[in-house]
């Protein structure tokens, strides 16, 4: 009979755990990060009665998890790089709206600045309609101004995002490390089974934690669990944790980078590339901070063709224009890392060859080298870095304080601060040159038939420009300019002298003379003003194949790509991440109906246990009265 109740007694305890942990599924079913439980039945030990071995029962030899390791990984992995791309998202869209209409607002401003030079053309000696053309100038200087500064902001929104990333990662790191050393006890005191609402609730973080940054994880043999960051950065060993911090950038101290503190402050930002915290990284080197340098490249063209097109022409003074725009010169930042306080200056020599790169000079073994600080691709450079050999490359020039020591390094930003420094600085509409400078005309008792055109300007700087100057030919064929040198005359071509250019056209006659002299006073010339109005459609970015409108409009439009670019690959991975989170809970998950299901059936097999005890209990009575009876 004992063999009996210890069978039936064995089941009662087994089927009861196994409708409790049933009951615990159905609990949780809503639990974010609860794993299905499963109760372990083992066969007793069978005992001998001498004849034949019979079993002993059941045994509960553990509650296990439903769980996928690599179902998991699958899904932590998906998290991170949809974080990534989320994080872009929210960024590239923001740039993308802006652009659609901050900036969208930047190309009307900028058509209406130069139909302005067409109403002075149409004006020239007129106050009202040059006073007109410096309040465009004033709109287009805001726009610029607006824009940088919108995009400024973002790149502080971005650091107050780091910010809090790194706080919630540290958070969630430290919470592991508790969770480790608990589940390590745990395991210890239970003889090996794990305590699996702290395995649940680690798990649950880790996923968490995926979803701000890329992780990897290990297992130990005692059941702790291992994080790793970036290219094997430890943040949780054991019970352990290695905190994230924010640092200063090396060139930029307003923006922060990524760091930990096992690693002295050097930072560890470009191994991070995934999770919200990789899309925001990703975001201010690949969205914001080429915004800015692709406006700024705009802003610093504008400024100087502008201002090249005032020095080329007249005021209604008859001296030359002053210039309508200024814009910063262009930032060189030594790193902090430098060992000494040589510092770097730098200057737009072409604005033409002008990028919308930002780069890093780096001096070592006694020689420079120019990198991309998007790519780290290399750039050309020549000179030696003195006034007088500056080092040059891509339309900019840099010149040094002294020699760098080995290992310095300066980021080279020509055009990130441009937009926002683009202002106006004219105030005197009578400033602005709507005239040529120079002034050609043909003697009245000229006997060929020949004209005199152009009175382009080459050189402004030229002393000797506004000097007169006598262009007389000798013959049909040959002219001298002030009684110089013979030179052969072509029908047409250019005559240049003291950095002016005429065209003389026709045929001249021996003793036709030409008079190219300073056109000032000239109030309704219009040369110039018609000049700059046309820039909008001369090549000036791009060494002359873009012009400053079509600039405008190819970064509102690479702007745009890029956003739907971003959207579609996040649609794509959001995607990813459903089928990979659907694939874990069809594993983890709890099914309504199948527990209500094992419900029933651990019932059931409660029941029979008991009535199998009923039944030993019966024939214990049974036999104990026998006994009884034949005692007495």
């Amino acid at each position: 009979m004992s063999d009996v109740f210890g069978i039936s007694v064995s089941a009662l305890q087994a089927f009861q755990a196994a409708i409790s942990v049933t009951s615990n599924n159905v609990a949780n079913a809503s639990t974010p990060g609860y794993d299905r439980e499963r109760v372990n039945l083992t066969e007793g030990a069978p005992q001998s009665n001498g004849v034949a071995s019979i079993g002993s029962g059941v045994v509960v030899s553990g509650i296990s998890r439903s769980f996928s390791q690599a179902a998991a990984n699958q899904l932590n992995t998906s998290q991170s790089a949809l974080g990534q791309l989320t994080a872009l998202q929210n960024y590239s869209t923001q740039i993308d709206n802006l652009f659609g209409t901050t900036i969208g607002g930047l190309s009307t401003s900028l058509q209406s600045f130069y139909n302005a030079f067409s109403d002075v053309a149409n004006a020239p000696a007129s106050t009202a309609s040059r006073q007109a053309l410096l309040g465009k100038a004033q709109s287009v200087a805001s726009s610029f101004q607006n824009a940088s500064s919108e995009l400024n902001s973002l790149n502080t929104d971005v650091n107050s995002r780091i910010s809090a990333d790194v706080t919630q990662i540290n958070s969630i790191t430290s919470a592991i490390s508790t969770l480790n050393k608990q589940i390590v006890v745990g395991i210890a005191q239970n003889g090996g089974q794990a305590p699996n609402e702290l395995v649940d609730q680690r798990d649950q973080l880790v996923s968490n934690l995926s979803q701000l940054v890329g992780i990897s994880t290990t297992m130990d043999s005692n059941g702790a669990l291992n994080v790793f960051v970036g290219n094997g950065q430890a943040l949780v060993v054991q019970g352990q944790t290695t905190a994230l911090t924010t640092v200063p950038n090396q060139f930029n101290a307003s923006q922060l980078e990524i760091s930990t503190s096992a690693l002295n402050g050097n930072e560890i930002s470009s191994s991070i590339t995934s999770g919200d915290l990789g899309g925001l990284l990703t975001a201010r080197t690949e969205v914001i901070n080429p915004a800015l340098n692709q406006l700024g490249q705009v802003a610093a063209a504008l400024s100087q063709t502008v201002n090249s097109q005032q020095a080329d022409g007249l005021d209604l003074k008859g001296q030359f224009g002053a210039a309508i725009f200024s814009v910063g010169t262009p930032q060189a930042t030594a790193s902090s890392g430098n060992t000494d306080a040589t510092a770097a200056s730098v200057s737009v020599t072409n604005v033409g060859a002008l990028t919308a790169d930002s780069y890093v000079l780096s001096y070592q073994a006694g020689a420079y080298s120019l990198t991309r600080a998007s790519d780290g691709s290399n750039v050309p450079v020549t000179g030696a870095g003195t006034a007088g050999n500056p080092l040059s490359a891509e339309g900019i020039s840099i010149v040094l304080s002294a020699t760098p020591a080995a290992g310095d390094r300066f980021l080279v930003q020509p055009t990130a601060t441009a937009a926002a420094s683009l202002k106006v600085v004219l105030a005197d509409p009578s400033k602005i040159a709507a005239a040529g400078a120079v002034q050609a005309s043909a003697s009245n008792s000229n006997t060929g038939a020949s004209i005199i055109s152009g009175g382009a300007t080459l050189d402004p700087t030229n002393p000797s420009l506004l000097n007169p100057a006598t262009i007389a030919f000798s013959n049909a064929t040959t002219y001298s300019i002030n009684g110089g040198a013979n030179q052969t005359y072509t029908d047409g071509g250019n005559i240049d002298f003291n950095g002016w250019r005429v065209q003389i056209s026709g045929a001249p006659a021996g003793g036709d003379v030409f008079t190219v002299k300073s056109n000032a006073g000239a109030t309704g010339d219009n040369r110039n003003a018609l000049a700059g109005a046309s820039a909008q459609s001369v090549g000036v970015l791009a060494n002359g194949t873009a012009t400053i409108t079509g600039a405008v409009s190819a970064l509102i439009t690479g702007l745009g790509s890029q956003a739907q670019q971003i959207n579609t690959a996040q649609a794509a991975q959001a995607a990813v991440n459903t089928q990979a989170l659907t694939s874990v809970q069809s594993v983890t998950g709890v099914n309504l109906d199948e527990e209500a299901a094992s419900l029933l059936q651990w019932q059931q097999a409660y029941q029979a246990a008991a009535q199998a005890l009923a039944i030993g209990n019966s024939l214990f009575a049974t036999l104990i009265h026998s006994v009884n009876g034949t005692s007495g």
